[in-house]
Order: structure tokens, then C-alpha cells, then sequence
């Protein structure tokens, strides 16, 4: 992940030309000028800036800067989503005054923009902090106004915290208000093209297995069918196969000190190009959480037929990115992709006369 430099900002705010008006802390934006930029100094001082803190309805939301990247102290330093703290930084200090609308504290609710000690409010509350926890800025963002602002551009109501006066400005401005969508989801894409065979161990000792011999072969065939059964359609078997394309989590947490049961369930897909990559779960609270784990065993040659086969040299550097990535943490999965990592023979087979 790259940090958000200042020469990042200093150049978005070059290429809009802020330079006829600047505000800072403090100044009464009543009486200011439209056209021009909400929060400058978030550009000017972008390195000072080692936190972000989101204080919305349900609750507030940290991030750090950590080395090269940012992120959530509340998910055990889980990295936060690079490109969504870039956007963050981008939007708010290209913000500009559009429409001076109200001082008043009995409309604020009205525009969300309210003070967040206010009873029911609505309003997030975004602040940009120094390692001491000073504030380079911060603001109450309101309700957005897409294609509004004349010319169809975006627009959101926003206030400068601990000023009265509240702006329509032109931008827009996204803050998302579910802690997830701060984190950096992404786990494993193994494309279903590439697997082999995908099998599943349960802990009664069920095991599931489908396969197919070559690249070539569009579906999979499920193993030890019974007589009398007959697989469900290719699309039923193969997503079995798919459990780890684009698989995103739902929560997270770090692995320290939880003990992996010998014999728990587990589900694992092997690609035709060498790649093995493996989910174990644990019960904890109720829940099933995953481990996971990457293994690389090129072929000394790749089978014909295979358009999304890697070479050996990726492959393995596939297996050691997941692993360094994913393997100090456990995963709460999304339900599709759970029930994909469980099922049984019995669940991918129909009656032969159905």
C-alpha cells in the first residue's frame, strides 16, 4: 500500500487553482467567496496527518497511518482500503463553496450537518489528526445532492466543526459509515478456470470432491456418486470449485492465541498450475471463522487448454503474498461463500430420474 503524500494533494490542489482565496481554521466563511475550497489546509499539511476519525450514529471509526499504509487499531491493525483513504483526503479538500446556506442550529438537522452531541443526529463527523491528536481539520458532513451545482456536478451539504456557518459545496464526498467498507477486503481470486479439484473434510468424516482431468473440461465431476444419483447442474458442482473467487470477508480478527481444532472442517481448492489454497475453521462464539493458507507446487509444465493457468514464477508468488497477507488472521466469510466451503456429496446430487 503507498501512502497519501503531500505532493499528491499539493498537485490536485494546483491543477483547480485555489490560489485566489484561501480560508483557515477559525475565519468566518460567511462572508467568503464562492468557487473556492472548503478545507486548503488539509492539503498544505496532508503529512501531518496520521488519523482519521469517523464519529457517525452507530459509533466511531479509526484509522491510522501505519509505515506505508493505514489501518484499524479496533480490528487488531487489520489494513485499511488505500484507495478509499485517498479518496477521502481528494474529496474533502477540493470542496468548494457553492451556497452559503444556514448559521442556524434549529436547520442544521435538516442538512445532517448537526453537532454530533446533538440528540438524534445525523451527521458524521470526519477529523483529521496529528500522532498528538491535534486536529489539522475536521467537519460534519451532511445529505449529498447529486447532479445538483448548476452544471449537474455533485453537491453536499458540510459545516467546519466548531463553525456556525453551514455550506451546499460542490463535490462530493463519500464517508462511509460501516467500518468494513474502511478495510481492504480483498482475500483470494482463484479463478475457477484455473482449479483442478476442490474437496471439503468435515469433521463426522464426509468428504466432497469434484474434479476434472484437464483444463479443457468446462465442468466437474463430483466423486463417489451413489447409485440412483445424479449431479445437479454444472453450474450446482462447479461453485464448489469458485468458493475462493474473489472471496471477501465480513469481519476479522487476529489468530493469536486460538488454538485450530485437529480434524475441524476445511475446505481446499488446487489449481492445474500448482496452487493450493486452503480455509480451516474454528468455532469461536458461535460462529465459524476460516484460516487461511496458501501452498505452490508448479507442474514442470502446464497442461494444454488452460487460457488463465499463471507460470510457475507467479504462482508462487501468489502463495507467498496470501500467506503473508492472510495468515495472521482469522475471517468471518460471507454466507454464499460458506455454504460453497460445506457442502456435502448429497447436497450437489438430484434423484437419476428427476
Amino acid at each position: 500500500m503507498r501512502p497519501i503524500t503531500l505532493s499528491i494533494l499539493a498537485a490536485a490542489a494546483i491543477g483547480s487553482g485555489i490560489a485566489a482565496f484561501l480560508l483557515v481554521p477559525g475565519q468566518d466563511i460567511g462572508d467568503a467567496k464562492l468557487g473556492v475550497r472548503l478545507f486548503p489546509e488539509l492539503a498544505s499539511r496532508a503529512a501531518e496527518v496520521q488519523a482519521i476519525e469517523v464519529q457517525r450514529p452507530a459509533g466511531t471509526i479509526v484509522i491510522r497511518r501505519e509505515g506505508d499504509g493505514w489501518v484499524m487499531p479496533e480490528r487488531g491493525g487489520y489494513p485499511a482500503d488505500t484507495a478509499r483513504i485517498r479518496q477521502l483526503f481528494l474529496e474533502v479538500s477540493e470542496l468548494r463553496t457553492l451556497e452559503a446556506k444556514t448559521r442556524s442550529r434549529d436547520v442544521y438537522p435538516s442538512l445532517e450537518v448537526e453537532d454530533r452531541e446533538a440528540t438524534d443526529a445525523k451527521s458524521t463527523r470526519v477529523a483529521f489528526k496529528t500522532a498528538k491528536g491535534d486536529e489539522v481539520t475536521a467537519l460534519l458532513a451532511g445529505k449529498n445532492r447529486f447532479g445538483r451545482g448548476g452544471g449537474g456536478e455533485d453537491a453536499v451539504y458540510v459545516r467546519r466543526a466548531g463553525d456556525p456557518q453551514a455550506w451546499l459545496a460542490k463535490g462530493r464526498l463519500t464517508v462511509n459509515r460501516d467500518w468494513l467498507l474502511w478495510l481492504d477486503r480483498s482475500m483470494t481470486d482463484v479463478a475457477r478456470e484455473r482449479v483442478r479439484q476442490a474437496a471439503i473434510d468435515l469433521p463426522d468424516g464426509a468428504r466432497t470432491v469434484v474434479s476434472r482431468p484437464t483444463p479443457a473440461e468446462r465442468d466437474f465431476v463430483v466423486a463417489e456418486i451413489p447409485e440412483g444419483r445424479k449431479p445437479k447442474s454444472g453450474w450446482e458442482v462447479g461453485s464448489v470449485a469458485a468458493a475462493f473467487e474473489r472471496l471477501e470477508f465480513e469481519d476479522v480478527r487476529k489468530a493469536d492465541g486460538v488454538a485450530m481444532p485437529v480434524g475441524g472442517p476445511q475446505a481446499a481448492v488446487a489449481t492445474f498450475d500448482g496452487l493450493t489454497v486452503t480455509a480451516r475453521f474454528v468455532e469461536i462464539d458461535g460462529a465459524p471463522w476460516a484460516a487461511i493458507s496458501a501452498v505452490a507446487d508448479p507442474p514442470a509444465q502446464l497442461p494444454e487448454g488452460g487460457t488463465a493457468l499463471k507460470p510457475a514464477a507467479e504462482v508462487r508468488a501468489e502463495a507467498d503474498r496470501i500467506n503473508a497477507r492472510l495468515s495472521p488472521w482469522l475471517f468471518k466469510l460471507p454466507v454464499f461463500n460458506l455454504e460453497n466451503m460445506r457442502r456435502r456429496t448429497q447436497d450437489l446430487l438430484e434423484p437419476q430420474d428427476s
